[in-house]
C-alpha cells in the first residue's frame, strides 16, 4: 500500500482547497514523486483533520472531522546543550502527543533555547510523521519553577515509584538539580537504576505517563 503523505496546512482554510508552500509542493511532487490527484491527509495542528488529494500547488479538500487532544501533560526541561539534541527531544515529545514543552531556567542547566522558526519547523515536522492532529505548544523562553501548573512530578535518582497523575513532569540538567532548587510540593519520581540523558528522561517519562 502506497504511504500517503500528512501534512500540516495553517488555517484559515477558505473555498474548496488549500494551497501549499513552494517546500511542500517540492517534496511532494519531487522527493515523494506524486502527482495530481494522489491523496493526501492533511491537518490545521488544531485538532481538525481531512482527506484530499494533491492539485496543482493546492491540496483539494475531502471529508474533514475534529480529532480530540488526546494528552494535556506538559514537560518541563532544562535545555539540553547541543542544538541535534534539542531537535531530538522536541521531535520525539511531539510525535508521543505531550501538549505542551516548557525549557526549565536551572541552576546548572542550559540557557541556549532554540528560536520559534526552528521550533515550530521541527514541531510540524514531528506531527507530519506521526500523523497527528495537534501541534505541540513550545516556549520561546526559560520558566521558573513558579511558573509550573501543578501538580508537578521531579524525575529524580532516590524518588518513588510512578506517580498516579501529574500535570507538568520536570527533567533536570546533566549535572543534575540542586537539592535547594526543587519545591518542597512536587512529588519526587526514580525512573530507573541508570543514569539518562536529559532528552532520554523526557520521552520515558513522557511514554509512561501518557501510556
Amino acid at each position: 500500500m502506497r504511504h500517503i503523505p500528512h501534512l500540516v496546512l495553517s488555517p484559515p482554510w477558505e473555498g474548496g482547497s488549500i494551497g501549499l508552500s513552494s517546500e511542500h509542493w517540492h517534496h511532494l511532487t519531487r522527493v515523494l514523486r506524486l502527482s495530481v490527484g494522489d491523496p493526501v491527509s492533511y491537518t490545521d495542528g488544531n485538532g481538525r483533520t481531512g482527506e484530499g488529494e494533491l492539485g496543482d500547488r493546492v491540496v483539494v479538500r475531502g471529508e474533514e472531522r475534529g480529532v480530540p487532544k488526546s494528552s494535556s501533560l506538559v514537560v518541563a526541561v532544562a535545555p539540553p546543550a547541543s542544538r541535534d539534541r534539542q531537535r531530538f527531544l522536541v521531535e520525539k515529545l511531539a510525535e508521543l502527543g505531550v501538549a505542551r514543552l516548557h525549557w526549565l531556567d536551572t541552576r546548572h542547566g542550559g540557557s541556549r533555547v532554540p528560536n520559534i522558526s526552528k521550533l515550530t519547523s521541527w514541531v510540524e515536522a514531528a506531527v507530519e510523521q506521526s500523523r497527528g492532529a495537534w501541534l505541540m505548544e513550545v516556549g520561546t523562553d526559560l520558566v521558573t519553577w513558579e511558573q509550573l501548573e501543578p501538580p508537578v512530578v521531579v524525575c529524580a535518582p532516590g524518588g518513588g515509584g510512578m506517580p498516579p497523575r501529574a500535570t507538568t513532569v520536570v527533567v533536570g540538567p546533566e549535572g543534575g538539580l540542586a537539592p535547594d532548587e526543587i519545591p518542597n510540593e512536587v512529588v519526587l519520581w526514580d525512573l530507573g537504576p541508570t543514569i539518562l540523558r536529559v532528552e532520554t528522561a523526557a520521552l520515558v517519562a513522557a511514554a509512561r505517563l501518557l501510556g
